[in-house]
């Protein structure tokens, strides 16, 4: 039994808009995530909206909307707007995130998501039905550690790297999602099962972090040959591997939960992104000309205890790079937001996988990083 109900979703992944008088206002942000892959139409996407600065000064906060979209073809469609804050509506009391080129309505008594909006040459109207309750970070953790029967000093880390970043996050491990998407014209239906959604915020600066590994593997609930689910999480407080600490959770399908801990996972990354790429904002473009993402053609994690072993061959598929800018002077950071095909392979317990599934892999890092290893630009 979770922490929370379908009913709770509203009040869960509501904007936890600070008080007036509370600390670091103009670090304050805090945004939506939708995700979901087509596997009739091979259709990608991913939809962030956001708010950013203090978001009672119209002069030093400000709204994002974010369409980013892969089609069959492995072409890729990112447009950003920003949003004038007396432009936009959000409120502690719903998600809804209101704008004239962007909406994301909750009705609290279908609990259901509706997503509308147009940027540029492309657009979306779609349906979410939320059939799954939200799920914490701090019921995730709780989940952990009783499947763990442990607290490790890298679980504690990165808890406290979390700690310093996030005042709220959730997710919706998987939501359906019908209606359509434009792209330059041309209009897609989609209806699918494989969608997930987070919501997250916090008053930091960007410069604080060392990013973070985080993803979902997009499985399909009627599927018998895949996991109920595959999601995974990676923090950094140095600017190696070694410096970080995570794990892989993998629903079964008897209802059971199987977790890799940092210490028995081999991440391996091999070759570099080759295939096509956005980045945003735009002008990131004028100011690097030179600037490419530091993806590799490859990752894969390797977990195995004395029960299981299990392989995740991440192959990325296409991506959009979003940077953020530091208001302290310090290196941006970079979102890639990817794509990916996932190879799984290897047993838990009596299930034998051997199986190709869409991703999204999020991979934060600073700008500049060599070989995985952050360097100030």
């Amino acid at each position: 039994m979770g922490l929370y109900l379908i009913e709770d979703t509203a009040h869960i992944s509501s904007f936890a808009l600070p008080s007036i008088f509370a600390d670091r206002l103009p670090l304050y942000k805090e945004w939506h995530d939708f995700v979901f892959y087509d596997r009739r139409k091979h259709l990608f996407s991913f939809l962030n909206f956001g708010v950013y600065g203090n978001p009672y000064d119209s002069k030093r906060g400000y709204g994002l909307a974010l369409l980013f979209f892969i089609d069959q073809r492995g072409r890729t469609y990112a447009e950003m707007k920003t949003i004038a804050l007396r432009d936009l509506q959000v409120s502690p009391y719903n998600p809804d995130f209101i704008s004239e080129d962007a909406k994301v309505l909750y009705s609290k008594s279908s609990n259901l998501f509706k997503i509308k909006g147009q940027i540029g040459k492309l657009a979306c109207d779609l349906k979410l039905p939320v059939i799954l309750p939200p799920v914490s970070s701090k019921e995730i953790f709780l989940d952990v550690v009783k499947m763990h029967q442990t607290i490790n000093l890298g679980m504690t880390r990165a808890a406290m790297e979390m700690s310093k970043l996030w005042d709220n996050w959730a997710e919706l491990p998987r939501i359906p999602v019908s209606g359509e998407v434009t792209l330059n014209g041309t209009t897609i239906p989609i209806d699918t099962r494989t969608g997930y959604h987070d919501h997250e915020g916090g008053r930091f600066d960007w410069g604080i972090t060392w990013g973070w590994d985080t993803g979902v593997v997009l499985c399909d609930p009627s599927s018998r040959k895949e996991p109920e689910k595959i999601e995974f999480r990676f923090y950094r407080w140095g600017p190696s591997d070694k410096l970080s600490h995570g794990g892989i959770v993998i629903g079964l399908r008897n209802g059971k939960q199987k977790y890799f801990d940092s210490g028995n996972i081999h991440i391996e990354r091999t070759g570099r992104f080759s295939n096509e790429w956005s980045v945003v904002p735009g002008i990131t473009r004028l100011l690097y000309p030179d600037y490419h993402p530091d993806v590799p053609e490859k990752i894969v994690f390797s977990a195995s205890d004395d029960q299981d072993k299990l392989g995740i061959t991440f192959t990325p598929k296409g991506l959009c790079s979003i940077v953020a800018a530091s208001v302290c002077g310090e290196p941006e950071r970079v979102f890639n937001e990817m794509f990916c095909s996932a190879t799984i392979s290897g047993h838990v317990g009596d299930t034998v996988y051997d199986k190709t599934i869409p991703s999204w892999f999020e991979s934060v890092r600073p700008r500049g990083s060599v070989k995985h290893y952050a360097v100030e630009a």
